[in-house]
């Protein structure tokens, strides 16, 4: 019994594990022979990964339907040049990262494939033990890891597509609303972001000495920001302030980027939720940079719709059951986004 998880269902995979298998996981594709899923197989799926919502989404080698409808079938008789899937338990396979994200650009829609690519992307997983609902990893992958992968593939369905949302996706975001207030700052009009240059996401850098008293650390790393012009953005989560600790952190970190000449802007999930506070926020961050607030563009309305449309969360990709009675803060789902 095999059994290759692809697309959605990879992603769902990937998106509630704290590590990426090693190397010695890797098989290429001629373990796809003969993978047809059946009722003995998705009995086995439902107990081993009860993270991955229905139907799953597998890979085959032929144009033979699935037998089950707890199932949907893709076919891939692409010649792959290395080993892009990992062994991910007994008889269960799955798409590699990079894989995973271009079979997902044949089915989302650009920001919600650019929103899959920060997370693959990102330091984050879904963990349902944890208070706020995150847990903290390695990155899985990289975009120089996904453009690479798409140039050794130019023929793999997907990839133009995948190529495309890559150049708005984000390495280390700690957390979805992160990656989600990186795009809406810094993404073109076109595609409905305010389009503020060169910014950077969780870059570490070392403070003054009188900095570093402030903070009680030899290293600062802002959520956002733009080192030229002494800017920073900070999310604050609503779960990390029910955290006495947390509070004191995120407030010596703040006098000690202030005392260091920055300018710090701290963005709320209701400010992130609502279209009109955001713009606020743009602006700011627009005049501290030197660039206006000027949007060219027809197309800005309907494409920052889309946006906030996509928002933030991750909840569509796991079942619900999978967290039922467990205490999840939920920093991970938007809260009612205001229209654009």
């Amino acid at each position: 019994m095999r059994v290759f998880f692809y697309g959605i269902s990879s992603f769902s995979y990937w998106m509630s594990v704290s590590d990426r298998p090693p190397l010695t996981s890797a098989v290429g594709a001629e373990a796809l022979q003969h993978c047809v899923p059946h009722a003995q197989v998705i009995g086995y799926l439902q107990r081993l990964f009860p993270q991955i919502p229905q139907p799953y989404h597998v890979l085959v080698r032929d144009h033979r339907k699935s037998p089950v409808p707890q199932a949907v079938t893709h076919v891939s008789i692409f010649s792959y040049r290395e080993r892009p899937f990992a062994r991910i338990a007994d008889g269960v396979f799955s798409s590699s990262p990079e894989l995973c994200f271009v079979q997902l650009a044949v089915a989302l829609p650009f920001h919600e494939l650019v929103k899959a690519g920060d997370a693959l992307c990102g330091t984050f997983f879904i963990d349902p033990t944890s208070r706020n609902g995150l847990g903290a990893r390695s990155p899985l992958t990289s975009k120089k890891r996904i453009e690479a992968f798409v140039r050794r593939h130019p023929g793999l369905r997907g990839a133009s597509a995948a190529r495309s949302a890559l150049r708005f996706v984000v390495d280390g975001a700690a957390s979805p609303p992160e990656a989600f207030l990186w795009s809406l700052l810094s993404i073109p009009h076109r595609y409905g972001g305010y389009a503020i240059p060169d910014l950077a996401m969780n870059r570490r850098m070392k403070p003054s000495k009188r900095a570093r008293r402030i903070a009680g650390r030899e290293t600062l790393v802002p959520d956002i920001s733009h080192f030229k012009s002494r800017l920073a953005i900070e999310y604050d989560s609503n779960s990390e302030h029910l955290d006495p600790c947390q509070i004191s952190l995120d407030a010596s970190k703040r006098l000690a980027l202030e005392a260091d000449g920055f300018k710090v802007i701290s963005v709320t999930a209701r400010q992130l939720a609502s279209a009109s506070a955001m713009k606020n926020v743009a602006e700011e961050a627009g005049k501290r940079v030197g660039r206006r607030l000027r949007i060219r563009g027809k197309g800005f309305k309907d494409a920052h719709r889309k946006l906030y449309g996509a928002g933030w969360s991750l909840r569509d990709y796991h079942r619900c059951e999978w967290r039922e009675g467990v205490f999840v803060d939920r920093s991970f789902d938007e809260p009612a986004c205001e229209g654009a």
